[in-house]
């Protein structure tokens, strides 16, 4: 019975793990019973009780934590280092910001009632990032939004509080800088989505600029400020009392970084990122991040030494510290650990319950500026999990195969994975991976959207262990396939790989319908929209294929036959394309491009400069070197852009590709051709005259 109970699991591991040629069932299965819920969730338990905002003594202290479990998993190397930071000191592209200080704060209501509304000791989520000291007893003015000047038309707010929901570093600016304010009540809603405004109680994340020299803000809910706007409303006066005891100035960020040593200390390495900052508690966004890359190199660790998984060829590094800004310390202090990079896989927010979270979990792929084979393997492994997850849902595999936990104190759900493979979205370190100037494609796992984000809710009750387990499970396999990997394998990678993309160029074949559909479009442009899809998904397509056998160092031929099924897909699609045309009365060749002047579209910018994308969590890189004047006039990012684009928030994502894929050689005119194609069409001009704005940067130069 015993023999046949094995058999049973053995055989439904297989089925769930399907076909696939990156690793073998019995390494698979050994990933997947070391792998716990249970372990990160009790370090996240910890983290939780830390106010981890950057460059303070509580971030500190998660970081030594970290380092303790590091060492105690086994992995080498582990150790904490300090980046120091002025607001001056630039680390690649990107400029430091300050520390903070807080000994105090509190505020107080006293008229009309006598109430604590905010105690940085017992809920520092109160305290907006980088207040200064105050102690004030003075008027609350109601200034709705506070983000304009029409807000303060008839108002008197010089040596006031005010109350407002509008951007906070804004309201400072105005409020505090120009007004004479000396501080902020605010209920700013952050990170909207369908649910933002149904939980009245919730106290969301703020944070004033650090360069400013006065000024605090205390953070209430949405209850309590409709409690302090009532009686404003009503003519009454209402008196606050605020007592602030912080600094703000030169500090350190703290990183700390471990390994699991390679075979081959020339193959290169395999980073895995997450972020450790966050308000108190940061569950979810980021320490179920930063348990779970922890968890699976506790998984990975074990598995190697006990000789169940052959030592890898490449390193793995973990490395921990503050969103993005210690992503970029890290590289611009270690150029020789840049240079060895090879893949990222980057965790933030992968463990809230999505139930209670209204979340779904996306692995995301990389840019189009650099096609990678990485999301395909973490694909594969998601679908496995998935998979198995449904069958045990329903009542057909075993707990051990299903991927639940039931060791942490009945944490661990038995629910499925609701979970997707998504396109390039921006928002975390894998930004910086990604860029053009250090190139190292990422695996970037999150969830989204999340109604607890960035509020004092985003505590343990939201966190599902056996999520945990899952994505520790996901980021073991995937890593491990990135480290052990070889030129060996691709006669049976390359078909594999082959296989995937023709599906996704099936589905761009849709796409392109609907743009020689669309009856906005003119029958030319349309056409030649429709064509450039295609076109510049085959070449997407096609460098996919060629990445996995440069990453491995295996001989340029070996992708030869998957791209000539590729492109022999595609010249099918683009016949049909030509046809459509002539029906409609399009010409039958290349328009000129869709909006394009001659000029523009021939010119060639190069990158020169330091590396890194152009915007950080604290520094905005075109309007630091330009200026706000300046700034407000490139075309992309003003509202002529938002408005032809139609899309909320995509000339973030336009630019970012725009600067990507600058290498010397493209045209601005083929630069446009791309990114359209990536995000939707777009004019010639938007991106020659955002070019010309990172060209008085000084980030770039025309050729």
């Amino acid at each position: 019975m015993r023999r046949l109970i094995c058999f049973l699991i053995a055989f439904t591991t297989f089925c769930a793990f399907g076909q696939q040629p990156f690793l073998g069932v019995r390494q698979w299965t050994a990933l997947r019973d070391e792998s716990s819920g249970a372990a990160p969730y009790e370090n996240l338990r910890y983290l939780t009780g830390l106010h981890r905002v950057p460059a303070t003594a509580e971030f500190d202290q998660a970081a030594q934590f970290v380092l303790q479990r590091a060492r105690e998993y086994g992995l080498a190397d582990a150790h904490g280092e300090q980046f120091p930071i002025d607001g001056t000191r630039h680390y690649g592209l990107m400029r430091s910001y300050l520390a903070w200080t807080v000994e105090e704060a509190r505020l107080w209501e006293i008229r009309p009632q006598h109430l604590l509304l905010g105690d940085w000791t017992t809920d520092p989520i109160h305290l907006a990032d980088y207040s200064h000291s105050a102690d004030v007893e003075t008027e609350l003015v109601d200034i709705g939004n506070g983000a304009s000047e029409a807000d303060y038309t008839g108002k008197d707010v010089r040596g006031k509080i005010v109350l407002a929901n509008g951007v906070l570093a804004r309201v400072q600016e105005l409020a505090i800088g120009q007004h004479g304010a000396v501080g902020i009540v605010s209920d700013m809603p952050n990170q909207t989505t369908a649910w933002s405004g149904l939980d009245t109680t919730v106290v969301r994340w703020g944070h004033l600029d650090a360069r400013q020299p006065s000024g605090f803000a205390f953070m209430v809910s949405r209850q309590t400020a409709e409690a302090l706007r009532s009686p404003l409303r009503n003519g009454e006066h209402v008196i606050l009392n605020a007592r602030v005891k912080a600094t703000v100035g030169p500090g350190h960020w703290t990183v700390v970084t471990a390994t699991i040593p390679g075979a081959d200390s020339a193959a290169g390495e395999i980073v895995y990122s997450c972020h450790l900052d966050h308000e108190r508690p940061g569950a979810n966004d980021n320490g179920s991040g930063c348990v779970t890359i922890l968890e699976s190199a506790r998984v990975l660790a074990r598995l190697i030494d006990s000789g169940q998984l052959p030592q890898p060829k490449r390193t793995l590094r973990f490395v921990w510290g503050p969103e993005v800004e210690g992503t970029m310390a890290f590289l611009a202090t270690h150029p020789e650990i840049k240079q060895r990079l090879r893949a990222n896989i980057h965790m933030d927010m992968v463990g809230g319950d999505p139930f209670k979270n209204k979340s779904v979990f996306h692995a995301t792929g990389t840019p189009w500026s650099l096609p990678s084979f990485v999301t395909d393997v973490g694909a594969v492994f998601l679908d496995a999990i998935r998979t198995a997850a449904s069958e045990y849902a329903e009542g057909e595999t075993p707990a051990d195969a299903g991927i639940v936990e039931t060791r942490a104190g009945g944490q661990g759900t038995r629910n499925e994975l609701i979970a997707d493979v998504t396109p390039y979205s921006s928002g975390s370190d894998h930004d910086d991976y990604d860029s053009s100037t250090i190139a190292v494609p990422s695996l970037y796992l999150r969830d989204w959207p999340d109604i607890y984000i960035h509020t004092d809710h985003d505590n343990l009750d939201q966190i599902d262990a056996t999520k945990l387990r899952r994505v520790a499970l996901l980021g073991a396999a995937s890593g491990y396939v990135y480290a052990s990997v070889t030129a060996q394998q691709l006669p049976t990678l390359v078909p594999f790989l082959t296989a995937q993309a023709e599906a996704r160029l099936a589905q761009v074949f849709g796409a392109a319908q609907q743009l020689v559909d669309d009856p906005q479009l003119e029958a030319g442009v349309a056409w030649y929209e429709a064509r450039n899809l295609v076109n510049q998904t085959l070449q997407r397509e096609s460098a996919t294929l060629r990445s996995i056998v440069e990453f491995t160092g295996g001989p340029a031929e070996a992708d030869a036959g998957g791209a000539k099924a590729l492109a022999d897909q595609a010249t099918i699609f683009q016949n049909w394309l030509d046809k459509q045309a002539k029906l409609r009365g399009a010409r039958g060749t290349a328009p000129t491009a869709p909006w394009a002047s001659a000029s523009d579209a021939r010119r060639v910018p190069m990158r020169i400069g330091e590396f890194g994308p152009l915007t950080y969590q604290n520094d905005n890189v075109l309007l630091a070197r330009l200026g706000k004047e300046r700034y407000a006039k490139i075309k992309l990012i003003n509202s002529e852009a938002t408005q032809l684009l139609n899309v909320r928030d995509q000339s973030e994502l336009y630019a970012y590709e725009i600067v990507n894929f600058v290498n010397g050689k493209r045209t601005v005119g083929e630069i446009r051709d791309v990114v359209s194609a990536e995000y939707g069409p777009l004019p010639v001009n938007l991106v020659a005259d955002y070019l010309d704005a990172c060209a008085e940067a000084g980030v770039i130069r025309w050729k």
